[in-house]
């Protein structure tokens, strides 16, 4: 088991009437120095949260538009924005940039946005909206009730998680070619599905009789995954469900799954960021601990989505 400790509540300025003063639905976060940048799936903003303070978080614009204050009806016209990771700094983006995944579920849930970085600064004066359309015409021709949860971006491959549910279907990890899908990205900003190379399933395991299926994941500069998977019990892709508890996976850049590790607790997470830390720092290549945040999803207005932290040693 993966012992967790709450870190805070994602507490940050209401964006209209009626509308909570904190994260509800967090999907997805990357860390920058001493910030975290959070996605929440029923928002059109990224929100920001320094580290080192309790101050309320910050908001950064990504799409354009507005989004009901209803709840309900604010689930429908979501953009479900899925995962965010980090472009680390290339040809095309000097310094790098982050780049938001939504999960192709509906057709209006197929736009994303990426933004530049400068110095590790967000520069967010032009999101430039990501089109997935081809992308996800093509997925669904393969995956019955497609729905995107996470993206881990390496070298050579770049994997797309698709949580799998219990009617229609296993988790999925697509693999695209990095080199034809970062080229897209930058020069039409439409990724095209000739980047796709091959699709995979897997069976994570269970809880209490439910599957877990994959909400979330990142790539390690070894080559390996982290990843986050949980128990829903759920039908589908787009009806929420009783949260049985979550768990942490270990991929090799092969594909095949190392580890899947039980974290306490019913929370589901859908957003992780993962630093390796060696007990010798002489042996920094060779790390075997891991130092995680994680961020909860709640699936309700009342209740807060919450910053957790956690430590795991891997085999």
């Amino acid at each position: 088991m993966i012992a967790i400790e709450k870190v805070r509540d994602l507490v940050i300025e209401p964006l209209g009437e009626d509308r909570p003063a904190y994260i509800v639905s967090a999907s997805g976060l990357v860390r920058i120095d001493n910030r975290v940048v959070i996605v929440a799936d029923d928002e059109f903003h990224l929100a920001q949260f320094d580290l080192k303070s309790n101050q309320p978080g910050t908001w950064i614009k990504l799409l354009p538009g507005a989004l009901a204050s209803n709840y309900k009806e604010r689930k429908k016209q979501k953009p479900d924005l899925e995962t965010i990771t980090h472009i680390h700094p290339g040809a095309h983006a000097a310094d790098g940039a982050l780049l938001v995944v939504p999960s192709m579920s509906r057709p209006n849930r197929i736009t994303g946005a990426m933004l530049r970085l400068e110095k590790n600064v967000i520069v967010n004066e032009s999101p430039v909206p990501i089109d997935f359309s081809d992308i996800q015409k093509k997925l669904a021709e393969s995956i019955n009730g497609l729905n995107v949860e996470g993206m881990a971006i390496a070298e050579k491959v770049t994997k797309i998680f698709h949580r799998g549910s219990k009617k229609k279907g296993k988790s999925v990890v697509i693999e695209l070619d990095t080199k034809a899908f970062l080229h897209d990205l930058y020069d039409t900003h439409k990724p095209m599905s000739a980047c796709i190379a091959t699709l995979r399933e897997y069976n994570l395991g269970e809880i209490d009789g439910v599957d877990l299926e994959f909400t979330d994941a990142v790539s390690m500069p070894d080559g390996r995954i982290i990843f986050l998977a949980t128990a829903e019990a759920t039908d589908d892709e787009y009806k929420d469900g009783a949260s049985l508890g979550s768990a942490l996976g270990i991929m090799a850049a092969n594909g095949d799954i190392e580890q899947i590790i039980r974290i306490t607790g019913r929370e589901k997470f859908e957003g992780i960021c993962a630093n390796y830390v060696s007990i010798e720092p002489s042996k920094a290549s060779t790390a075997n601990n891991l130092e995680l945040l994680l961020v909860s999803d709640t699936d309700n207005e009342k209740i807060p989505s919450n910053l957790y932290r956690a430590s795991v040693s891997l085999n």
